[in-house]
Protein backbone atom coordinates (compact mmCIF):
# COMPACT_ATOMS: atom_id res chain seq x y z
CA UNK A 1 0.00 0.00 0.00
CA UNK A 2 1.23 3.57 -0.50
CA UNK A 3 1.89 6.18 2.08
CA UNK A 4 2.12 9.87 2.17
CA UNK A 5 5.34 11.61 2.41
CA UNK A 6 6.30 13.48 5.10
CA UNK A 7 6.78 17.43 4.77
CA UNK A 8 10.35 17.85 5.65
CA UNK A 9 10.86 19.11 8.99
CA UNK A 10 7.37 18.41 10.44
CA UNK A 11 8.05 16.38 13.23
CA UNK A 12 10.93 18.38 14.48
CA UNK A 13 8.89 21.83 14.27
CA UNK A 14 5.91 20.38 16.26
CA UNK A 15 8.61 19.21 18.98
CA UNK A 16 9.89 22.86 18.69
CA UNK A 17 6.13 23.49 19.58
CA UNK A 18 6.05 21.15 22.60
CA UNK A 19 9.07 22.29 24.42
CA UNK A 20 8.29 25.85 24.81
CA UNK A 21 4.79 24.93 26.50
CA UNK A 22 6.02 24.46 29.87
CA UNK A 23 8.18 27.80 30.28
CA UNK A 24 7.34 30.33 32.47
CA UNK A 25 5.08 33.14 31.07
CA UNK A 26 6.99 36.49 30.61
CA UNK A 27 6.02 39.07 33.35
CA UNK A 28 3.39 42.09 32.47
CA UNK A 29 3.61 45.58 33.62
CA UNK A 30 0.85 47.27 34.17
CA UNK A 31 1.18 51.21 33.26
CA UNK A 32 0.18 53.26 36.62
CA UNK A 33 -2.22 56.07 35.97
CA UNK A 34 -0.77 59.21 35.84
CA UNK A 35 -0.49 61.61 38.76
CA UNK A 36 -2.48 64.04 38.93
CA UNK A 37 -1.01 67.63 38.57
CA UNK A 38 -1.08 70.09 41.98
CA UNK A 39 -1.10 73.38 41.07
CA UNK A 40 -0.38 76.30 43.87
CA UNK A 41 -2.98 79.59 43.61
CA UNK A 42 -0.40 82.40 45.08
CA UNK A 43 -2.76 84.10 48.27
CA UNK A 44 -2.76 87.56 46.81
CA UNK A 45 -1.21 90.20 49.30
CA UNK A 46 -3.19 93.05 50.48
CA UNK A 47 -1.26 96.05 50.63
CA UNK A 48 -1.89 99.40 51.11
CA UNK A 49 -5.95 100.66 50.39
CA UNK A 50 -5.49 102.04 46.61
CA UNK A 51 -6.08 105.91 45.92
CA UNK A 52 -9.34 107.21 46.66
CA UNK A 53 -10.51 104.65 49.22
CA UNK A 54 -12.16 106.08 52.45
CA UNK A 55 -13.55 104.06 55.51
CA UNK A 56 -16.72 103.95 56.20
CA UNK A 57 -18.92 106.29 58.19
CA UNK A 58 -17.96 105.90 62.63
CA UNK A 59 -14.26 103.47 61.51
CA UNK A 60 -11.85 104.22 63.96
CA UNK A 61 -8.16 103.42 63.70
CA UNK A 62 -7.07 100.75 66.19
CA UNK A 63 -4.48 102.10 68.79
CA UNK A 64 -0.81 100.52 68.00
CA UNK A 65 -0.15 97.76 69.40
CA UNK A 66 -4.29 96.41 69.23
CA UNK A 67 -5.03 92.23 69.44
CA UNK A 68 -8.31 91.20 68.70
CA UNK A 69 -9.53 89.66 71.43
CA UNK A 70 -9.71 85.86 70.89
CA UNK A 71 -13.18 84.33 69.59
CA UNK A 72 -15.40 83.57 72.42
CA UNK A 73 -17.36 80.65 72.12
CA UNK A 74 -21.11 80.26 73.37
CA UNK A 75 -21.77 77.44 75.36
CA UNK A 76 -24.56 75.50 74.23
CA UNK A 77 -27.44 75.19 76.55
CA UNK A 78 -28.66 71.86 77.51
CA UNK A 79 -32.52 71.20 76.92
CA UNK A 80 -32.70 67.48 78.52
CA UNK A 81 -33.13 69.00 82.31
CA UNK A 82 -35.54 70.64 81.21
CA UNK A 83 -37.66 68.32 79.35
CA UNK A 84 -36.87 65.89 82.01
CA UNK A 85 -38.70 68.52 84.42
CA UNK A 86 -41.24 69.45 82.40
CA UNK A 87 -42.14 65.05 81.92
CA UNK A 88 -41.92 64.75 85.12
CA UNK A 89 -43.82 67.39 86.35
CA UNK A 90 -46.55 66.03 83.89
CA UNK A 91 -46.31 62.37 85.59
CA UNK A 92 -46.59 63.80 89.01
CA UNK A 93 -49.77 66.27 88.19
CA UNK A 94 -51.49 62.93 86.40
CA UNK A 95 -50.97 60.49 88.90
CA UNK A 96 -52.08 63.35 91.85
CA UNK A 97 -54.52 64.04 90.19
CA UNK A 98 -55.80 60.43 89.85
CA UNK A 99 -55.32 59.72 93.09
CA UNK A 100 -57.27 62.15 94.32
CA UNK A 101 -59.98 61.64 92.20
CA UNK A 102 -60.37 57.84 93.48
CA UNK A 103 -59.41 57.94 96.64
CA UNK A 104 -62.69 58.75 97.99
CA UNK A 105 -64.14 55.68 95.98
CA UNK A 106 -61.84 53.13 97.81
CA UNK A 107 -61.98 54.84 101.09
CA UNK A 108 -65.65 54.78 101.12
CA UNK A 109 -66.46 51.51 99.52
CA UNK A 110 -67.63 49.38 100.81
CA UNK A 111 -69.05 50.24 104.02
CA UNK A 112 -71.11 48.24 106.73
CA UNK A 113 -73.81 49.41 109.65
CA UNK A 114 -73.64 48.32 113.06
CA UNK A 115 -77.17 49.00 114.33
CA UNK A 116 -76.06 47.89 117.89
CA UNK A 117 -73.59 50.27 118.25
CA UNK A 118 -73.68 53.20 120.81
CA UNK A 119 -74.37 56.48 120.16
CA UNK A 120 -73.39 59.42 122.21
CA UNK A 121 -76.41 61.09 123.52
CA UNK A 122 -79.33 58.86 122.12
CA UNK A 123 -80.75 55.27 123.68
CA UNK A 124 -81.33 52.82 120.77
CA UNK A 125 -85.26 51.73 121.41
CA UNK A 126 -87.39 48.66 120.03
CA UNK A 127 -90.66 50.59 119.94
CA UNK A 128 -93.13 49.00 117.47
CA UNK A 129 -94.79 52.67 115.91
CA UNK A 130 -91.08 54.47 115.68
CA UNK A 131 -89.95 51.22 113.56
CA UNK A 132 -92.85 51.85 111.53
CA UNK A 133 -91.95 55.47 110.96
CA UNK A 134 -88.63 54.45 110.05
CA UNK A 135 -89.47 52.10 107.77
CA UNK A 136 -91.72 54.86 105.75
CA UNK A 137 -88.53 56.89 105.56
CA UNK A 138 -86.68 54.27 104.27
CA UNK A 139 -88.48 53.84 101.09
CA UNK A 140 -87.32 57.43 99.93
CA UNK A 141 -83.56 55.75 99.92
CA UNK A 142 -85.14 52.37 98.01
CA UNK A 143 -83.33 51.91 94.74
CA UNK A 144 -82.44 49.09 92.11
CA UNK A 145 -79.01 48.33 93.04
CA UNK A 146 -77.97 44.65 93.39
CA UNK A 147 -75.45 45.26 96.14
CA UNK A 148 -78.35 47.78 98.33
CA UNK A 149 -78.42 46.30 102.06
CA UNK A 150 -81.21 48.42 103.87
CA UNK A 151 -81.25 49.31 107.21
CA UNK A 152 -83.42 51.18 109.87
CA UNK A 153 -82.67 51.71 113.58
CA UNK A 154 -85.15 53.99 116.42
CA UNK A 155 -83.28 56.08 119.33
CA UNK A 156 -84.42 57.67 122.25
CA UNK A 157 -83.36 61.39 123.05
CA UNK A 158 -81.10 61.40 126.30
CA UNK A 159 -82.39 64.59 127.51
CA UNK A 160 -86.13 63.85 126.63
CA UNK A 161 -87.06 60.36 127.14
CA UNK A 162 -90.63 61.00 125.22
CA UNK A 163 -88.76 62.14 121.70
CA UNK A 164 -88.16 59.64 119.09
CA UNK A 165 -85.27 59.88 116.27
CA UNK A 166 -85.86 57.91 113.51
CA UNK A 167 -82.82 56.35 111.45
CA UNK A 168 -83.11 54.78 107.89
CA UNK A 169 -80.35 54.42 105.34
CA UNK A 170 -79.01 52.01 102.51
CA UNK A 171 -75.56 50.68 102.19
CA UNK A 172 -74.66 50.60 97.96
CA UNK A 173 -72.00 51.44 95.93
CA UNK A 174 -73.04 55.49 94.84
CA UNK A 175 -72.08 57.61 91.63
CA UNK A 176 -72.65 60.62 92.60
CA UNK A 177 -73.85 61.49 96.54
CA UNK A 178 -74.97 64.58 96.02
CA UNK A 179 -77.46 63.63 93.40
CA UNK A 180 -78.89 61.22 95.51
CA UNK A 181 -78.83 62.46 98.60
CA UNK A 182 -80.90 65.53 97.23
CA UNK A 183 -83.37 63.07 95.73
CA UNK A 184 -83.65 60.95 98.23
CA UNK A 185 -84.76 64.59 101.18
CA UNK A 186 -87.73 65.45 98.33
CA UNK A 187 -88.76 61.51 97.95
CA UNK A 188 -89.62 61.84 101.93
CA UNK A 189 -93.83 61.80 102.59
CA UNK A 190 -95.19 65.06 101.92
CA UNK A 191 -96.43 64.71 105.80
CA UNK A 192 -93.25 65.86 107.12
CA UNK A 193 -93.35 69.40 105.07
CA UNK A 194 -89.82 69.60 104.35
CA UNK A 195 -88.17 72.70 103.63
CA UNK A 196 -85.14 75.19 103.41
CA UNK A 197 -82.45 72.86 102.92
CA UNK A 198 -79.14 73.50 103.91
CA UNK A 199 -75.76 72.35 103.07
CA UNK A 200 -73.63 70.95 106.43
CA UNK A 201 -70.01 70.51 106.84
CA UNK A 202 -69.62 66.50 106.91
CA UNK A 203 -66.27 66.65 108.98
CA UNK A 204 -63.82 64.32 108.31
CA UNK A 205 -66.34 61.56 107.07
CA UNK A 206 -66.35 63.58 103.91
CA UNK A 207 -68.89 62.79 101.22
CA UNK A 208 -72.47 65.19 101.73
CA UNK A 209 -74.68 66.02 104.43
CA UNK A 210 -77.79 68.04 104.37
CA UNK A 211 -80.33 69.53 106.69
CA UNK A 212 -83.93 70.46 106.42
CA UNK A 213 -87.08 71.79 108.44
CA UNK A 214 -89.68 69.61 108.57
CA UNK A 215 -92.68 68.29 110.98
CA UNK A 216 -92.91 65.00 112.18
CA UNK A 217 -95.81 63.51 114.70
CA UNK A 218 -97.59 67.62 114.44
CA UNK A 219 -94.55 69.24 115.63
CA UNK A 220 -91.56 71.16 114.24
CA UNK A 221 -88.50 69.00 113.41
CA UNK A 222 -85.02 68.33 111.94
CA UNK A 223 -84.41 65.64 108.90
CA UNK A 224 -80.42 65.63 108.15
CA UNK A 225 -79.13 63.12 106.16
CA UNK A 226 -75.40 61.91 104.35
CA UNK A 227 -74.06 59.99 101.58
CA UNK A 228 -71.01 59.10 100.21
CA UNK A 229 -69.48 56.29 97.79
CA UNK A 230 -70.55 53.73 100.46
CA UNK A 231 -73.60 54.74 102.45
CA UNK A 232 -76.78 57.09 102.60
CA UNK A 233 -79.20 57.53 105.26
CA UNK A 234 -81.43 59.79 106.65
CA UNK A 235 -82.67 60.85 109.87
CA UNK A 236 -85.89 62.70 111.57
CA UNK A 237 -85.03 64.81 114.76
CA UNK A 238 -88.30 65.61 116.07
CA UNK A 239 -87.85 69.02 118.52
CA UNK A 240 -84.30 69.48 117.50
CA UNK A 241 -83.15 72.53 116.43
CA UNK A 242 -80.63 72.49 112.89
CA UNK A 243 -77.30 72.85 115.20
CA UNK A 244 -78.32 70.25 117.63
CA UNK A 245 -79.87 67.85 114.29
CA UNK A 246 -76.01 68.04 112.79
CA UNK A 247 -74.15 67.88 115.78
CA UNK A 248 -76.28 64.14 116.77
CA UNK A 249 -76.01 63.30 112.95
CA UNK A 250 -72.46 63.20 113.22
CA UNK A 251 -72.69 61.40 116.53
CA UNK A 252 -74.66 58.36 114.72
CA UNK A 253 -72.42 58.42 111.20
CA UNK A 254 -69.20 57.91 113.47
CA UNK A 255 -70.77 55.53 115.68
CA UNK A 256 -72.70 52.79 113.13
CA UNK A 257 -70.56 53.26 109.69
CA UNK A 258 -67.87 50.44 109.48
CA UNK A 259 -65.59 50.67 106.49
CA UNK A 260 -64.66 47.37 105.13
Amino acid sequence: MGSASVPPGGSRRRRQWEDTLDLPAAPRTVPLPPEPEIRYVPVPQYGPPPPGYRPPPGYRQPPPGYAPPPPQYRRRKRRWPWVLLLLFTLCAGCCGGSYAWARPYWVQYPASVQVEATVPGLTRTTDTNAKKAATDVQKALTSDHLDESGFTVTYTDAANKQLRVLVAGATRFITDPARDLEASIHKLPAAMQVSDVRDIDPGPFGGEQRCAAARYDNRSATVCGWADHGVIALAVFPGKSLEQAGILTHNIRGSIVRRD
